[in-house]
């Protein structure tokens, strides 16, 4: 399963990448109060988001999209670290026991730099920070 949180498109364009060439299903998580298609408009409030540390509410997914061992979890990098509707997604929905495999979408961030928070939202899974969706 590939379950990603997608602005402005390009988390979305990798995830559906990944899966056209793995074979998987897609899940998007959708926050609640929708953010503005448009990167600029949306931009105020990640940036309100960041400097609060305030966790958007994202919509509990289906019991089928968790039901796979092993999860593509992809996200765009904000402020150096994981997208917080990323954040909302893992405070509602419980990722233990599961294989995660983190993608991300930056122009300058690296996976890396969100793995702490990774690791403390899904403390009971299993990270697999080697995966390059350039690689499959």
């Amino acid at each position: 399963m590939i379950i990603y949180f997608s602005q402005g498109g390009h988390t979305k364009k990798v995830a559906e990448e990944i899966a056209n060439k793995a074979g998987d299903r897609l899940y998007a998580i959708e926050p609640v109060v929708p953010y503005p298609s448009s990167t600029i408009l949306a931009t105020p409030r990640i940036t309100k988001e960041i400097a609060t540390q305030s966790i958007p509410e994202v919509k509990k997914a289906p019991t089928d999209v968790l039901s796979d061992d092993t999860i593509y979890l992809g996200y765009p990098m904000y402020g150096m670290d994981m997208a917080h509707a990323m954040r909302g997604f893992l405070a509602v929905n419980d990722l233990s026991g599961k294989t995660i495999k983190p993608f991300i979408t930056s122009g300058t961030s690296t996976v890396s730099m969100s793995l702490k928070t990774l690791q403390q939202l899904a403390p009971n899974s299993v990270i697999d920070n080697s995966f390059d969706p350039k690689q499959l």
